[in-house]
């Protein structure tokens, strides 16, 4: 690359290697499965190091459970990089850097009181850490498991609460606007949970929610934002048409 002096100069560098990110290894394999690299055994053996993969994701495991998403420049560390993990493990048909009893009881340690999932334990819920959470607990082959054991009322008061956000779209936890993006956390949610009954009922207004996430396409730039007459971004263009 090409850094540029005062005087209008400019030497050639070399681009220093970036450390590896936990949520960048999860949206490069996921990009790999969207192009059917990753179903090709002979790619994955010549170009995905699993073994170097598996063994980040052990050390950056944290005791509580939880995972944090690079080694050396952060210790940021929440549920959102705990699916990371079980994503990734699950993409690659390797747990061996995953304790899952570990990630399972961090999960259960975000709970709310209303039922709902926070990033880290003591705080407030949220449809995007919700949708993470419970989403691992799919991927661990946990989710019907914890769903019923001991706390029997947790599915039926999880259920209540992403039912409850719904507004004609979907808010991200009460007193909130609401947001394209969670069409498709809170969609998600409910989507596992009642996949695990085979009569479920449809529980939210699905053309209401349709009509309001289809209002927030731009109608000049193409593409959707947030809220209705909001810029479109690619972050909400991809979780509107995933929820769609």
């Amino acid at each position: 690359w090409l850094l540029y002096n005062e005087d209008g100069s400019s030497q050639q560098q070399q681009l220093r290697q970036g450390e590896a990110h936990i949520a960048m290894t999860y949206t490069a394999l996921c990009t790999l499965q969207t192009l059917n690299y990753s179903t090709n055994p002979q790619f994955i053996q010549q170009h995905i190091h699993k073994s170097s993969i598996t063994k980040e994701l052990k050390q950056l495991q944290r005791p509580d459970g939880s995972y944090q998403c690079c080694l050396q420049s952060s210790t940021e560390h929440d549920l959102r990089f705990l699916y990371c993990a079980c994503s990734i493990s699950y993409m690659l048909g390797d747990w061996s850097g995953v304790d899952i009893q570990k990630a399972t009881q961090y999960i259960l340690n975000c709970k709310s009181y209303d039922g709902s999932l926070a990033l880290l334990p003591g705080q407030e819920g949220h449809g995007g850490s919700t949708f993470c959470g419970v989403a691992s607990l799919q991927l661990m082959g946990q989710l019907e498991t914890q769903m019923n054991k001991n706390d029997s009322e947790w599915k039926r008061d999880l259920i209540q609460w992403c039912v409850s956000r719904q507004m004609g779209g979907m808010q991200g936890r009460p007193n909130k606007l609401e947001d394209t993006c969670y069409s498709y956390w809170i969609g998600g949610t409910l989507r596992l949970l009642l996949d695990l009954d085979t009569d479920s009922p449809i529980l939210l207004d699905c053309p209401a929610l349709r009509q309001y996430v289809l209002k927030c396409q731009h109608s000049q730039f193409g593409g959707f934002g947030k809220v209705e007459h909001a810029m479109p971004d690619v972050l909400h263009s991809f979780y509107s048409l995933a929820w769609l």
